[in-house]
């Protein structure tokens, strides 16, 4: 509260003087510092609409909005494959009359599906409170604002008879990051059912699932690797290499070697998950040739109808990305021959490497 009278108390100082833009950028990256997130956003927005901005007040501007966000919300908005199938999936499931809710609004497109599909009230909770501004303003300008609450708490923070007035009739959400786990969805699905939902409430999607393969990957020896460069041993940098990278969907040089397997399998209308799981699996060769690791991804199973998976293949398009998880040594295959891979999960940390 009291950073919050002190911002007030420069803004009405400043915002009337001369270069009054540079001044309101200038307290907007001091709230950034001072973790008042939300504030530094208005105030930021309230700069670049200021008659006086300038060019540099717009590059300080958009580069302190751009850093509040992750970039992957834009990509998932524009996803054409994406969109498509969330709207014949939630079009399939809505009747009318029903109340629904999801988990992690991002920027609203869902819940504004959700309402365009016919849903009476759409309940959709955001922990940023950026990303539920943005969401509140993207469904009231689309006309749904009447239709559509947005709610600036974590879905386990929410109060039945309070942020819902009736148990939810449907569950959705799309908070699997690229390994599936990363933003802890397994204890959110199984809290909004065991406190949220009417008895046998539908969940969208009904399942998931990790999958694997192995690869030969032409960039692995630039990007998971550190031995030898211009003619210098930098072997101790290896040390400091992450277990796995991104992988562009698209990338023509990542070749699997393998059929695809499931390392683990979710069901998210069940109202509990393991909270840790380990399996060991035997990937065979399908080829002759070098293979530098395993490729994973997800699957996500909207309803019985559709799938959206993360499948590397040459010329692909998503906003998800597949993970690769190198080996130590690359080794040379032949087609039948089996690696033994072991896999684990641990809460939000999934772990993939060569047994």
């Amino acid at each position: 509260m009291q950073i919050d009278q002190m911002i007030s108390g420069f803004l009405t100082a400043i915002e009337s003087g001369p270069n009054s833009a540079r001044n309101v950028i200038g307290l907007a990256e001091l709230a950034l510092s001072k973790k008042e997130k939300l504030r530094a956003f208005e105030l930021a927005r309230k700069a670049l609409r200021d008659p006086s901005c300038d060019s540099g007040v717009e590059i300080r501007a958009r580069s302190l909005l751009g850093s509040l966000l992750p970039g992957y919300h834009t990509g998932m908005m524009n996803d054409a494959r994406r969109n498509h199938a969330w709207d014949q999936a939630l079009r399939r499931a809505i009747r009318p009359g029903m109340h629904v809710l999801e988990i992690g609004s991002g920027g609203g497109m869902l819940a504004l599906m959700a309402a365009r599909a016919g849903a009476e009230k759409v309940i959709t909770c955001e922990k940023d409170p950026v990303a539920a501004q943005i969401a509140r303003e993207i469904c009231e300008c689309n006309g749904y604002g009447d239709r559509i609450q947005v709610i600036h708490k974590a879905s386990q923070d929410l109060v039945p008879g309070v942020d819902l007035e009736r148990p939810a009739d449907l569950l959705f959400c799309d908070i699997f990051a690229d390994t599936l786990l990363a933003f802890d969805p397994l204890p959110a699905l199984a809290d909004a059912r065991n406190r949220l939902l009417a008895p046998d409430a539908p969940v969208i999607p009904g399942g998931g699932a990790i999958r694997i393969a192995l690869a030969n990957w032409a960039a692995c020896a630039v990007a998971c690797r550190a031995d030898q460069a211009a003619g210098f041993d930098i072997s101790a940098f290896a040390d400091l290499l992450r277990p796995s990278v991104h992988v562009s969907i698209g990338d023509p040089s990542m070749l699997l070697c393998s059929s695809e397997v499931d390392a683990f399998r979710f069901d998210f209308r069940l109202p509990s998950h393991p909270q840790a799981a380990r399996a060991e699996l035997s990937l065979r060769a399908n080829r002759d040739g070098m293979v530098d690791g395993v490729v994973q991804w997800i699957s996500l199973e909207l309803d019985s109808e559709t799938s959206l998976e993360a499948r590397p293949e040459p010329g692909a398009t998503f906003f998800s990305s597949p993970r690769f998880w190198p080996f130590l040594e690359s080794v040379q295959m032949r087609s039948g021959d089996a690696a033994e891979i072991a896999t684990e999960y641990l809460g939000a940390r999934l772990t993939i490497r060569r047994s």
